[in-house]
């Protein structure tokens, strides 16, 4: 499986409240930009309920582990029984630019 996910400025944001469990409800508007990063997924040879990460294109800050695709792979997988799945993330969003190129 192949997804384009595409980068967006943020043109308003309202902080609605603070939540009982610490996170703030958010009231906000997006812009898309067309520009975006390929993300792949294939089903891969490895222990169930393991992924892999290649990542290529933009540099990304920090390990491998803390990217939000391991980290949604990990939610996931603690709850459903899942394949190895080697994610290679083609990165043309820059990270930490405010364009919600968060991965």
């Amino acid at each position: 499986m192949i997804v384009y996910p595409n980068c967006k400025i943020n043109l308003g944001l309202k902080v609605v409240r603070k939540r009982p469990d610490g996170y703030h409800d958010l009231e906000t508007v997006f812009y898309p930009i067309p520009l975006c990063d390929k993300l792949e997924a294939v089903v891969g040879s490895g222990t169930e309920g393991t992924c892999s990460l290649a990542i290529s294109g933009n540099p990304v800050d920090g390990e491998l582990s803390d990217n939000l695709i391991v980290k949604a792979y990990r939610m996931l997988s603690a709850d459903h029984r899942l394949p190895h799945i080697d994610f290679n993330l083609e990165k043309h969003i820059p990270s930490q630019a405010g364009l919600g190129g968060g991965s």
